[in-house]
């Protein structure tokens, strides 16, 4: 029936006339809250419905809509989004009622999550419940949180295949969930599943021995690899390999992996499928400015002469990278720190040649404005500018913004360092501050600890060290002292150490001063006293010295020390050697000491690369004394990597060799000689590699060494990973020769097999035990099959 304009406008009326009774006798109307016809109107209450174990001052805290505000659908969106990161509700709803006055009531209409009853897990058998329940950080009573579910499936399941159960899955009984509130998870463990073969498919340019070597997954080696197929491992395995063709120039390079598993799914055969492509060179290479003119600070032959690929050169990714970081370095040293290299490149359409363009935003130079230092409470401001390479008003040399880095930590006052390059000045667009950032360490310590070992017996040390030390800050009251508000910030480093053993008996006390007078050299001087007992007589050493040192570069480091001893030998027995009774002493020496040092090794800590060098020449006697004779020395270590494993555990190779000649008017005394065995050349007894003296009762020949002028050592030493990080094993080479004049007479070789224990709390040193076999020996040398260190601190 179609209606009359009339009737269309009687009907309207109606509608009009029946929202205004129901507006005028207060019936309110529920609407969504985000209906637009509420917007602007006041909040006049804030109502919440359907609260059972959440309190509601929780839920009024985690809204923002207010009474008293205006009505803002984007707050209320927003109150829902922080009420459901609660994990607290199944359902929200928000509800909006329009009050007789215009005013609005807002309604949070909720469904709280069920309460999780009890947490289980089923059809586990190779894993505890506890073990698993454990993984899953889940607990009873409390809310149900599908997200945390969902990770703690995840959690499981990576926990089995972490131990072979590549198969292994995980499931949610919902049911039980739904009904009774006990969380299930259901275990289908599978069986352990162990890569017994790595291939590889369609390599044409390399053989699977190379390409192995480029990924993680390993095959199944008794004890040695578990064999584990692990998915992610798997995933990074082919971006390896992507990347390892591309950075030789086969840039169209595609893999893939397959996993194949035996009928009864407890051994695998792991696949990666490669199509190489095409190799590409190098064409032409092209530059450019951001604003498409020329380079104004380089020109293109010098960019082309910077990179490390030329024209014919395979094309490699890795040459790329490195090249783009040596241009953006080479723009950093003039002090262009924002440059920007972005390379593009053209491939040729028949041959497989990539023409290179890069353009460059060069931005302009700066010069170093203020440096300021903050976080410093102890430490003094020029400790930490010193150590800066940056100047004040010199022009930027980003280069040095890292090594500043390197030097402030090596300092070992700091835990943390940030140097921060900050906005070109308002008022000169050239010029940046730089901002050092610092959080102090502590660096005293009182350390207590014990060491053993076979060529120095069982000892204590008792050792009380600050590395920031200050002698100029005298405290002026007792209670700034014992506050430890004194004698500090300086950057000097102080020691003072106690040695009490059965065999060694030992005190040193040491100040260093890394910038004497505010200088690039650093000074030393240390006292010390030294009682020892030796085979037939004991020793007694008191000494001092004084040393001045500097650094040349990076790697190498020349010291100069003065140094003078008063040594005594003391209870010597009856047939000890002549030598001995006629050193007796109390003997003066003084000497100067020259050394230099050429060190690439970056850490002391298990070294895998870089080699030490060191050359030293005493004189003896330059200062007095009672003896007068030079003694040069050298000493060569190099490291090598042989090998690394999927979980980055290095196999290294160490060679080590050393040489001694003393020479001069004065025969030197047998304490200052050279001697060789136990640590220092193992499979003897220690010191035993000596000429032998003449025994002081009868005349006789002895057995006891008394040192020789002339000693040489050469040792190589091959370490292997065995248990993670903790444990190895080494076979080394020990050879050498103690004589009195130079040769190679005498000479002693031994081999062997040990292995470290490397615990952190311990300190870097690894506790060592050796057994060597001497393969080359005299008649009158003592052998020594084990030897052993160990320093165990508390």
């Amino acid at each position: 029936m179609r209606l009359t304009n009339i009737q269309v406008i009687a009907f309207r009326m109606a509608a009009v006339l029946v929202i205004t009774l129901t507006s005028a006798l207060g019936i309110v109307r529920p609407a969504s809250a985000q209906d637009d016809q509420f917007a602007d109107r006041p909040v006049s209450e804030i109502r919440i419905r359907g609260l059972q174990r959440t309190s509601e001052q929780e839920v009024r805290n985690n809204i923002r809509t207010a009474v008293g505000d205006p009505f803002d659908a984007d707050v209320i969106r927003a109150d829902e989004r922080r009420l459901n990161r609660l994990n607290r509700f199944r359902f929200i709803d928000v509800l909006a009622e329009l009050q007789p006055d215009g005013s609005v009531v807002v309604l949070f209409d909720v469904e709280e999550q069920a309460i999780i009853r009890e947490v289980q897990v089923a059809g586990n058998t190779v894993v505890t419940d506890q073990e698993l329940i454990g993984l899953t950080r889940l607990r009873r009573d409390l809310p149900r949180d599908d997200f945390q579910i969902q990770r703690a499936v995840r959690s499981i399941e990576s926990f089995y295949r972490e131990r072979g159960h590549y198969l292994a899955s995980v499931s949610v009984d919902e049911t039980e969930l739904a009904e009774t509130g006990v969380l299930i998870f259901r275990v289908l463990e599978g069986p352990r599943v162990r890569v017994r073969e790595l291939a590889f498919e369609g390599n044409k340019a390399f053989g699977p021995k190379q390409l192995k070597r480029e990924i993680d997954t390993r095959t199944a080696v008794f004890i040695l690899n578990r064999g584990v197929i692990d998915e992610e491992r798997l995933v990074e395995d082919v971006a390896a390999l992507d990347r390892f063709y591309k950075d030789r120039g086969y840039l169209d390079v595609r893999v893939d992996r397959t996993v194949e598993l035996s009928p009864d799914s407890r051994e695998a055969r792991v696949t990666f499928i490669i199509d190489e492509g095409r190799q590409y060179t190098l064409g032409n290479v092209v530059t450019q400015s951001v604003l498409g003119g020329p380079l104004t600070v380089f020109s293109t032959e010098q960019i082309r002469a910077l990179i490390e690929m030329q024209t014919g050169d395979v094309y490699s990714r890795d040459k790329l990278r490195n090249s783009i970081r040596i241009v953006s370095e080479s723009y950093g040293v003039l002090g262009y720190l924002d440059v920007g290299v972005r390379p593009s490149e053209i491939r040729r359409s028949e041959e497989p040649v990539v023409d290179l363009q890069l353009v460059v935003d060069e931005g302009q130079p700066y010069t170093v404005g203020l440096i300021r230092v903050i976080g410093n409470f102890l430490t003094r401001q020029k400790v930490i500018l010193r150590e800066m390479r940056l100047r004040t008003g010199r022009p930027f040399d980003s280069t040095q913004i890292a090594r500043s880095e390197r030097n402030l930590q090596a300092s070992r006052l700091f835990n943390d360092v940030r140097i921060a390059i900050q906005e070109p000045h308002v008022f000169d667009a050239s010029i940046r501050d730089v901002l050092v950032e610092i959080k102090e360490r502590k660096t005293s310590s009182v350390n207590f600890g014990v060491a053993v070992g076979s060529d120095s017996g069982l000892f204590g040390e008792l050792s009380i060290r600050q590395d920031n030390f200050d002698i100029a800050d005298v405290p002026e009251t007792l209670e700034e002292f014992l506050g430890g508000r004194a004698f500090r910030g300086a950057g000097q480093r102080f020691s003072l150490t106690l040695r009490p053993g059965d065999e060694i008996f030992q005190f040193i006390g040491s100040l260093t001063e890394p910038h004497f007078f505010d200088t690039d050299y650093s000074g030393t001087g240390t006292i010390a006293f030294r009682e020892r007992d030796f085979d037939g007589y004991d020793e007694q050493r008191l000494s001092g010295e004084f040393g001045l040192g500097k650094r040349f570069g990076d790697i190498w480091t020349a010291n100069l020390s003065f140094t003078g001893e008063e040594i005594e030998l003391n209870d010597i027995e009856e047939d000890a050697p002549t030598e001995i009774f006629l050193d007796a002493g109390p003997n003066t020496i003084t000497g100067v000491r020259l050394q230099l040092i050429r060190s690439t090794i970056t850490t002391i800590t298990r070294p895998g690369k870089g080699s030490r060098l060191e050359l030293s020449f005493e004189r003896a006697g330059a200062l007095g004394g009672d003896f007068n004779y030079n003694k040069v020395e050298g000493d060569y270590t190099v490291f090598v990597t042989v090998g690394e494993d999927f979980l980055g555990r290095k196999t290294t190779l160490r060679l080590n060799t050393s040489v001694g000649y003393i020479f001069g008017s004065d025969r030197p005394p047998t304490y200052e000689q050279f001697y060789l065995g136990g640590r220092t050349l193992r499979g003897f007894d220690f010191r035993t590699i000596s000429p032998k003296g003449i025994r002081n009762n009868d005349g006789l020949a002895s057995d006891d060494p008394v040192g020789g002028e002339w000693s040489f050592f050469v040792g190589a030493q091959y370490e292997v990973p065995i248990f993670e990080e903790a444990f190895t094993g080494v076979l080394f080479v020990d050879s050498g020769t103690v004589t009195d004049s130079v040769g190679f007479d005498d000479y002693r070789a031994a081999i062997g097999a040990g292995i470290r224990l490397y615990v952190p709390q311990l300190g870097p040193v690894p506790i060592a035990f050796d057994f060597a076999i001497p393969v080359a020996s005299q008649d009158t040398d003592e052998e020594q099959v084990f030897s052993f260190s160990a320093e165990l601190p508390f």
